[in-house]
């Protein structure tokens, strides 16, 4: 993708010229399937999720917690055990599936089918550039891309990037991730109120959770005053992705959390930018 200079009909073009900025300047960070991994010059990175689990002060215990609700609901541990690791595996099929979907759309939508997923080519309807949706949460990405606003334009999807690329996304331990989308927002009139933000698909059933909430959970510092909830780590996911393309030349002026939802709606839902501050960067 990164050999040669991707246009989308009528973007301005310093939209084009970021895009393909990103996609050289990374195009060094290798991704291997099998075990989702990463490396940079041979050095495998640890990816954003690892560095941002770091921050976990109560990880799950499943064996304890299979055999206290084994006591308390019949069977044994193994079975409630395989039966959350079935659920689980539901889930992350569904949620790979969905944002293979929004990829594609977003590729299509904008002018360039030869980038979507294989799993999308079934779908695809070519003389009406449709991708069909198969389940509620892919009906709300088409939701979304039907309801965007002609001043967020389109600039990639999938894209990885990583940190250390320059000073100003230095951190102690380099690491590496994925972003869902990314698009550039036009101001209407201030051309210095324009900028890019950051976007990510989350399939979650909840973001937040009421248990960490009533029992005073929290991550561990310097994010102790956000609660070990999805919510909290998506914070920290986008503000990291952030920081890697600000080590570019191109520090994001906004991030959201795109939630898609079981009825094929979805929210927007604002993350605070913290990557800027160097408290935040020290925590890496």
């Amino acid at each position: 993708m990164a050999s040669k200079t991707i246009k989308v009909d009528g973007e301005p073009k310093e939209v084009t010229k970021i895009r393909n900025k990103i996609l050289k300047e990374f195009k060094d960070l290798e991704f291997i399937e099998e075990g989702h991994k990463y490396f940079l010059n041979g050095q495998q990175l640890p990816s954003v999720s690892e560095v941002t689990h770091r921050f976990c002060a109560y990880p799950f215990d499943s064996e304890g917690q299979a055999e206290r609700y084994a006591e308390k609901n019949g069977e044994t541990p193994q079975y409630w055990l395989d039966k959350w690791k079935f659920t689980n595996l539901v889930a992350t099929t569904s949620g790979t599936l969905t944002h293979e979907y929004a990829e594609g759309l977003g590729w299509i939508r904008n002018g360039h089918p030869e980038f979507m997923p294989e799993s999308c080519k079934p779908k695809y309807v070519k003389d009406k550039n449709w991708l069909i949706p198969t389940r509620p949460k892919e009906e709300a990405v088409l939701k979304f891309y039907d309801e965007i606003t002609k001043d967020l334009h389109f600039v990639l999807a999938e894209t990885k990037v990583y940190s250390n690329k320059s000073k100003v996304s230095e951190v102690s331990q380099p690491f590496c991730g994925t972003f869902d989308l990314l698009a550039w927002y036009e101001h209407p009139t201030d051309k210095d109120k324009s900028g890019l933000v950051v976007l990510d698909w989350k399939t979650n059933k909840d973001l937040k959770k009421d248990f960490s909430r009533g029992m005073g959970k929290f991550l561990l510092p310097p994010f102790n005053e956000y609660y070990e909830e999805p919510l909290s780590y998506y914070t920290l996911q986008l503000n990291l992705y952030s920081l890697c393309l600000a080590g570019v030349g191109l520090p994001p002026i906004g991030a959201r959390v795109i939630w898609l939802k079981d009825d094929g709606t979805y929210e927007l839902i604002p993350i605070p930018l913290l990557y800027k501050e160097e408290w935040f960067k020290k925590a890496f």
